[in-house]
This record gives structure tokens, sequence and C-alpha cells, in this order.
């Protein structure tokens, strides 16, 4: 008996790996798409989420690159849309192979806030993508289940965690030395974590923790860890940041204390705050071989800002009408990865659009009251 294209077709369709295996063996053309079908044999097992099959399919000669019938839809844009997050990794992986002429980067990124909401799903990006991401995370046993869930969604091993706090300055010093030791691969620094606080709460810096979390560590980070990423360059810097830094400010001898403390106004000041010191660093890096680049990722439905408070329950009501964590994810992840970004320093993006800063945030008096500052905090 010969081999068949429709009983073969069926057999992948079932998980039948050794009867699959047997019309290979007899002559039949894996990449052929039958006039009845209009579709590939590794297609269809994308579609019915067969992973252990598609896995075979491509180590048996299946065609990543393919497109389905006479049109232009693709294997990989059929696994994005299907959500099989283990088929997008395996196809990713088998077209950069393929791609033996051009050079393609594995990039090893570091990840703040990688545990939940859009640093998870930027995670899971990265990972599709045949990155290596590792998450700093505060809480090492939820860090460790996170990593084990995304390996197991996205079918790519090389994600880990390393446990560290950014609640103070210490802390994330610590971290700094933690990560410069484990470490020292990194080209990409994602800084992802931050705070929405409903309530004043210092640290034991005496800071307030909006201040410290959404500002003074991505900083501390960025400054620390600066010559790892020149030795790796070209290295980029993604601050993840928000468009309600329109409505911040900065009063120096109250902001960083929480003396001028409202939960809408005190986050929205801490990612003014970061803004400006994005715009400084990418003028103290400019052609080293890493950029910096600032970025709103949307109106997401994170946990960010959830608690008991009254204001909390109220944003609540709105949230399901905001947009997804997988949403969000997208043009921070578009930051770290696109070609078309190449070099390119010291921007703002809201989402993928750039934007042109505030005055205030330009304000060069302003920045250099807070730069002061910080080096006081930071040298104390």
């Amino acid at each position: 008996m010969g081999g068949d294209w429709k009983e073969m077709f069926n057999a992948a369709s079932d998980g039948d790996i050794e009867l699959v295996r047997y019309h290979l063996k007899m002559g039949v053309d894996l990449n052929y798409q039958h006039p009845e079908y209009m579709t590939s044999v590794l297609i269809e097992c994308i579609r019915l989420g067969k992973t252990e099959m598609v896995k075979f399919l491509l180590e048996n000669g299946a065609d990543p690159s393919a497109t389905e019938g006479f049109g232009s839809t693709t294997t990989l844009s059929i696994a994005k849309s299907e959500k099989n997050h283990q088929a997008v990794h395996l196809l990713n992986s088998y077209l950069m192979k393929n791609n033996s002429n051009e050079s393609i980067r594995i990039n090893k990124v570091l990840l703040t806030g990688g545990n939940r909401g859009i640093g998870k799903a930027i995670a899971q990006k990265l990972l599709e993508e045949s990155h290596e991401v590792i998450i700093v995370c505060r809480r090492e046993t939820e860090g460790k289940a996170v990593a084990e869930e995304l390996k197991y969604t996205t079918g790519n091993p090389k994600v880990s965690i390393i446990q560290g706090d950014l609640s103070s300055i210490q802390k994330c010093k610590t971290l700094i030395e933690k990560i410069k030791s484990e470490h020292s691969g990194i080209n990409i620094l994602i800084n992802n974590a931050g705070v929405w606080m409903m309530e004043k709460k210092l640290n034991e810096d005496g800071l307030e923790m909006s201040f410290m979390i959404n500002y003074l560590a991505p900083h501390m980070l960025c400054q620390g860890l600066f010559p790892v990423l020149k030795n790796n360059q070209p290295a980029r810097i993604v601050n993840v940041n928000s468009g309600l830094y329109l409505k911040g400010g900065l009063d120096i001898e109250k902001t960083p204390y929480g003396l001028d403390f409202g939960s809408i106004k005190t986050y929205a000041s801490s990612k003014f705050c970061s803004m400006m010191s994005s715009i400084d660093f990418a003028k103290e890096i400019e052609g080293s071989g890493v950029t910096i680049n600032a970025v709103h990722p949307g109106v997401i439905n994170t946990g960010l800002g959830d608690s008991p408070k009254f204001l909390s329950k109220v944003v609540s009501l709105f949230k399901r009408f905001w947009k997804s964590p997988e949403y969000g994810a997208a043009a921070p992840t578009w930051l770290a990865l696109s070609e078309e970004l190449e070099g390119v320093n010291g921007n703002y993006y809201n989402e993928k659009e750039k934007n042109e800063y505030i005055d205030e945030v330009k304000n060069e008096k302003l920045r250099e009251t807070l730069r002061i500052k910080t080096k006081e905090f930071l040298n104390k």
C-alpha cells in the first residue's frame, strides 16, 4: 500500500505520529496542499492545537514559512490568531534556523514586573519570539510559578526569575549587583514594574512609595546596569511610562516624601519624574551603543491601583472597557525588538506613535533639580 496525502492529513489531525511517519516514508509530500482542502497538514495541526504533531512535522521538513492556499496568510499569523503560543515559538525557532544567511540575534531581556499584567504579556511575546527572559520578581515562589506557566504556554524554556525588591534604595543596589553577577549577558532592559498607591506609604528611606518604585528604581537600574548593557551592545532600555505623566509635576521639597500626596496626582508625578530621567539618560548615553525610549502602552486593564479604597472601586467599574494586557504588551515589545528602531534614542511613544514631550519635562532647570536631589538620596 502506497502513501496517501488525505490519509496522512487525517492521521495528523488525529495526532497519530506513527501513521504520519509511514506516509512520509512512502514519499507523500508534507508541504502539498490538496485542492479540496486548500491548506497544509502543518496549518491544520496548528489550528487544532496539536503541538506535538506540529513539532514532529517541522522536524520532518514542514515549511514554517508556508502560506495557506493561494493567499498570503502564513503559518505564523495563523498560530498567533489561534493563540497557539507553543506553535508560535516552534515556528519562530525554525524560521530562524532557515534564515541562516541572516544575522538573527537572540536577545537576553531583563524585565521588571513580569509576573502579572502587561509585564507577563511582554514576557510571553518575547518567549514566543524565541528570546530569553529574566523576570525580576519580589516574591520568589510566585515568580517561579509564573516562569513554569510561561515555559508551558510558549514552549520556550529560556525563562527564569531573579528575586529582587524595588521598594528601597539599598534593596535596589543589592538587586543590581545580583543581576551583574548572575546575568551579565543582558542586552535589553524593560523597566515595567510600577505601583499606583491609593494611600500614602513611605519606604525605609522616608520616600513615598510611588516615587521610589516608579521613578527612582528604574533610574537606578538604568545607571547601574548601563556598563553591562554597553558590553553587550547594541542594547536597548524601554521605560514603560504612562500618558498620565501629562498631569504630573515636581515639587522637590514635597513630592519625594509624599507631602503633596493625592492618589492620581502622585502616580502622575512619579511618571513625570521618570520621563525627565529618560530624557537626561538618553543625552548621557548618546552614541554609546545603548538606547533608551519611553512608552505609554495604552489604557490597559491590569491590577494596577487595585485596593479596597473607594477611588479604586470606582476605577474598577471603568476597567472592563479598557484593553487587555496582551494589547498593552505590543508597544513595549516593539520598542525592544523592532529593527526599524535600531539606534533610535530619547523618544517617547504613545503606543507605537512618536509623541513630543510636554514642555514641563523638557525644562532643564527642573530636571537639574531632580538630578541633584536624586544624587543626594543615592549618596546617603
